[in-house]
């Protein structure tokens, strides 16, 4: 299999590296640089107070520490070479046994900086099979403009057919590679198939052999971090694998009750990951329960409610989602998107 290395991004800030023990300062300056910044190499000691606000993160030992104004910033790690001097400097990275560890903390001053930058981030789940979850993520991704779309579901056939792109060429899931570093959105989307409309797709390869492959939360998380911090961000996604940086769950409900049995379930694990959400009622043949109902059982609100598109299903089937929308999708995404304006 083809694996695509995502770039790390160059741009932004830099890395301020303030290390005096010789045989500490390379592997400092090597973690640095897997982190994708720019590197400044600081020399003199009492520069250091001026290029913090500057720097996207600031690496010191405990010899220089002392050079930098309390209260200690947040982008500021400081970094030992052994157990023995750690202990002298609250919360320093013991490298290079501590090396992943502190290229998770440099990933979080990026994902701070990114949810600066105004992303949005929509998760969309299905409360039972075939309640529209995937159409509606695709028209929140075509609608919301320049998004980058994230499937989820291993066995869901490829949002890359739903949005008939199935043949443009670019990376699926088990191709890409983030690397350990910071990743910029651009890089990310740049190596996926795009719809004529500028949006994203990352799904699934389909193979006439099994593919061990297996999407995990931490993956989910990491990619989102990459893409999330502006644009939008559209997942279809199950319940067990929702990111916590989710901003919008949107559970997708008809008003049978195994549907909203299932909405109840996602609801309360919404709730135990923090993430707030929002129904949206997709019209059915039979409604078992009212709205009022629905609402009572998942204690969810209802944003909006979507008939049936009758011809929209042989649409899909023939040629992928019409880049024109049906006015009533359309008006759901609308909705759904109004909430995260």
């Amino acid at each position: 299999m083809t694996q695509t290395k995502v770039p790390n991004s160059r741009a932004g800030r830099p890395i301020i590296v303030a290390v005096d023990d010789p045989l500490l300062h390379p592997e400092v300056t090597h973690l640095a640089a897997a982190a994708g910044h720019a590197i400044v190499d600081v020399a003199d000691p009492t520069m250091l107070p001026q290029y913090v606000a500057r720097a996207f993160a600031v690496l010191v030992d405990a010899t220089w520490a002392p050079h930098l104004p309390p209260p200690r910033a947040d982008n500021v790690f400081i970094v030992s070479g052994s157990l023995a001097d750690a202990s002298a400097s609250p919360g320093a990275f013991v490298l290079p046994a501590q090396a992943g560890d502190l290229l998770v903390a440099l990933g979080r001053c990026a994902q701070a900086s990114q949810h600066s930058g105004g992303g949005r981030t929509i998760a969309v789940l299905g409360a039972g099979g075939g309640v529209g979850a995937s159409v509606l993520a695709c028209a929140l991704a075509e609608v919301g403009g320049n998004a980058t779309l994230i499937d989820a579901h291993r066995l869901s056939g490829g949002l890359d057919l739903l949005l008939g792109v199935e043949e443009r060429p670019g990376a699926r899931w088990g191709e890409i590679v983030l690397g350990d570093g910071a990743v910029a959105r651009t890089d990310v989307r740049r190596a996926l198939p795009s719809t004529a409309s500028g949006t994203a797709v990352l799904t699934f390869a389909r193979s006439t052999v099994a593919d061990p492959f297996r999407v995990t939360t931490a993956e989910l998380e990491r990619l989102c971090r990459a893409v999330g911090g502006e644009g939008l961000t559209v997942l279809d996604v199950p319940i067990d694998l929702l990111p916590a940086a989710c901003d919008l769950a949107v559970i997708v409900v008809t008003p049978t009750v195994r549907s909203v049995c299932a909405a109840q379930t996602i609801a309360l694990e919404c709730n135990a990951a923090g993430v707030e959400h929002v129904l949206v009622l997709r019209d059915s043949p039979w409604q078992g329960i009212d709205d009022d109902g629905v609402v009572a059982v998942t204690r969810s609100r209802i944003c909006h409610r979507l008939p049936t598109l009758h011809r929209l299903p042989r649409s899909i089937e023939s040629a992928g989602l019409p880049a024109r929308l049906p006015k009533p999708l359309r008006k759901a995404a609308d909705a759904v998107l109004g909430e995260v304006a």
